[in-house]
């Protein structure tokens, strides 16, 4: 049973802004914190029977595109993945709000 999944979102000329891991409705979910592209722009990257599979492929896949925040490379991601959002960087606006 092909249960949980990867995914990217796109941007206009093709390259991931993030990568996440998800279940069911997830790649569609309005109230996603990083924005939501339009239909076109979201990919499902592979499907996973089980949930810790899927963590791991998110992890592997946000360490190949770097993270914009740290300086490595081109995601929106908070996180190195693999555990929802524990480990996000949070900015003084963020924390303050």
């Amino acid at each position: 049973m092909k249960e949980y999944y990867t995914y990217a979102y796109l941007r206009e000329d093709g390259t991931p802004y993030y990568i996440g891991k998800g279940h069911g409705y997830r790649i569609n979910d309005k109230r996603h914190t990083i924005g939501l592209p339009p239909k076109e722009r979201r990919l499902i990257l592979k499907y996973f029977s089980n949930e810790d599979d899927a963590f791991k492929h998110e992890v592997y896949m946000i360490n190949v595109f770097g993270r914009k925040d740290l300086g490595t490379g081109i995601l929106r991601n908070r996180t190195d993945g693999g555990e929802g959002t524990s480990g996000i960087q949070r900015t003084v606006e963020q924390m303050n709000a």
